[in-house]
């Protein structure tokens, strides 16, 4: 209920724009959207998400930062590639898990989950997967982008390393984006050793996102790599803390709220956009069959 008592709002508050019938308004819509919510959690199955980490290191540890989601009626899992690059840090290595990612979400389909993220900023292969399954197949990187653009004027992306940024700039040019997007800010750790030091992680975190604050003019942040999960809390109290309080969006969280959501709505990608490639056979790559791909053995 907590949402619920952020919009009954302040009696005092003579704002024009916040009228009684617009507060009342939003308080019947939200307060309706909570007692479904509730009784359908209740009654339903557990929703199936699988996150793809589109390299091959395992990541399953973190799924313990993400355990606020089973209380929701979610069962999220997590698998990574047998074959693949070590991390995604640039558009060869996006390149060369592209395949192996397609293979996976193909699994997912097969096994029942309701709805697959790549679980990489990057999106590996969204699209590529998007045409051969029929369940909702997401990007914490389309996600996250777009949401920091409704949320704020201007936002800015904190990258892992510089060396980056002409893949973020490119995918949020192709997301439509770009023009909201005021900085990437990289706190030049690898991938490989962000999970090597707490402390450090949220240090240069917290002392880039000030940055994009006090010197681009962000008003939103985005944590430019899955792995940030962990640190994501964390960030945002520091920002508060440092008289900063701006939303600091956590791609993968918002991914698998965007999943449920899409799930229990009953919509994925459209077919029309993302149609099923050709039967013309495919030599080279072992890919499990689906109803859209009859890979050639």
């Amino acid at each position: 209920m907590q949402i619920i008592d952020q919009f009954r709002g302040d009696p005092s508050d003579t704002d024009p724009l916040v009228t009684p019938l617009v507060r009342s308004i939003f308080f019947c819509l939200i307060y309706n959207i909570h007692c479904r919510l509730s009784v359908h959690l209740e009654d339903s199955t557990m929703v199936n998400i699988r996150l793809i980490t589109p390299h091959t290191n395992d990541r399953s540890s973190r799924l313990k930062d993400l355990r606020e989601f089973a209380d929701l009626g979610l069962n999220v899992s997590m698998v990574h590639l047998d074959s693949g690059p070590a991390s995604i840090e640039s558009e060869f290595d996006d390149a060369l898990a592209a395949p192996y990612v397609v293979g996976r979400v193909i699994e997912a389909e097969s096994e029942g989950i309701d709805a697959v993220i790549i679980d990489c900023i990057g999106d590996t292969a969204l699209d590529a997967a998007r045409e051969v399954v029929s369940i909702p197949v997401l990007g914490p990187g389309e996600i996250s982008l777009h949401m920091a653009a409704m949320m704020g004027h201007k936002f800015s992306f904190l990258a892992v390393l510089d060396s980056i940024r002409p893949m973020i700039e490119k995918r949020a040019k192709i997301y439509g984006v770009l023009d909201k997007m005021v900085s990437v800010r990289a706190i030049n750790l690898p991938v490989l050793s962000l999970t090597d030091n707490h402390d450090d992680l949220l240090r240069r975190l917290t002392e880039a996102s000030i940055k994009a604050i006090a010197e681009d003019h962000a008003d939103v942040l985005i944590l430019g790599c899955a792995s940030f999960v962990t640190v994501g809390d964390e960030l945002g109290q520091n920002l508060r803390d440092a008289g900063y309080p701006v939303p600091v969006i956590s791609p993968v969280k918002a991914a698998i709220w965007t999943a449920f959501s899409l799930v229990q709505m009953g919509i994925s990608h459209s077919p029309l956009a993302y149609p099923g490639p050709s039967d013309k056979g495919i030599k080279g790559y072992k890919l499990p069959s689906s109803s859209k791909l009859t890979p050639v053995k």
